[in-house]
Parts: structure tokens; sequence; C-alpha cells
């Protein structure tokens, strides 16, 4: 029995989107590309910006206990601190710096508010 008539269930097995079904089940809106876009960069840079702090970590030649001076009384801790820190520990003394002021302003344009801008 043949009709020109589509059944309906029909046109719908065709047309049915489990996706938009259930984002119309919950009363969601589909999200533009564009933000799907954006959060898919961001998340990319956040993981690129993370393997490089892991290859990174990796490949650091950690100091062990052997290699540690054994002679501390022949300088004080002050003088040894300060000496380490801006001979072989300058770029992360730097890198924290950085990261310091940043966190330091972002904190002041935060408690200014937008009445003080």
């Amino acid at each position: 029995m043949a009709t020109d008539k589509p059944d309906i269930w029909d046109s719908f097995v065709h047309e049915f989107n489990p996706r938009r079904f259930l984002i119309r089940l919950a009363h969601m809106e589909i999200p533009p590309l564009e933000v799907i876009g954006r959060a898919f960069a961001r998340a990319a840079i956040v993981g690129l910006f993370l393997a490089v702090v892991l290859v990174s970590l990796y490949g650091t030649s950690w100091t062990t206990v052997d290699q540690l001076p054994q002679n501390l009384e022949d300088q004080s801790n002050i003088k040894a601190i300060g000496t380490l820190i801006f001979t072989e520990f300058v770029v992360p003394f730097e890198i924290l710096s950085i990261v310091l002021l940043s966190s330091l302003m972002g904190a002041i344009y935060m408690a200014k508010g937008e009445d003080n801008q």
C-alpha cells in the first residue's frame, strides 16, 4: 500500500537531532559557534601552557643532597641565599616578581570597583 504522503514517523526519524531534542527538553539555548570557538581557544592556550610547564619541569636537573654545600660555617645563610638567587636562579626570581606584580595590580583593580575608575 503505497501512499504519496510520507508517514509522520518517517519524517520524525529523518529529522530527529538528539542534541536539539535534549536542549529543547531542558529549555536551554544552543551556544553560537563563536562562543564554542573562543572556549576551545582558551582551553588550547591553557593546555599549551601546562604542557610547556610540565616539559620544563621534566627537563630540569634538580639538586640532590650530595650536591648541596657541606661547609655551612664558611658563609652565612643570607649571603648564600643572595648568591644563589642572583646567580643560578635569576630567571625564576624574575618570573616570580612579574607574577606577584601582576597579581597585586589585579587585586588593586578589583578592589577599586567600577565607581572609582
